[in-house]
């Protein structure tokens, strides 16, 4: 019985799921292409952004020398999400 209501419940969460895409997209195609591209620019610079930043907090963190206070906000990090 438990499958069953397993079953059920994807069911139903696959249904809702394709009536939020499906509004999603019907949503989507009525904004014209100009309206959203200044979304856009903001969205490709802020991505940028955090791309540069991992990149040069990866590599000091590789580097054994690196600044202590990044290790330590690092550690204070991992230590709050319990890793």
């Amino acid at each position: 019985m438990r499958l069953i209501g397993g079953l059920r419940l994807s069911f139903w969460l696959c249904a809702v799921w394709a009536v939020v895409l499906y509004v999603f997209f019907v949503t989507l195609a009525t904004i014209p292409p100009a309206r959203v591209a200044g979304v856009t620019l903001v969205m490709t610079a802020l991505a940028v952004l955090l791309t540069v930043r991992g990149i040069r907090l990866a590599s000091e963190l590789a580097d054994p020398g690196g600044d202590p206070r990044i290790r330590r906000a690092l550690n204070r990090q991992r230590e709050r999400r319990g890793f």
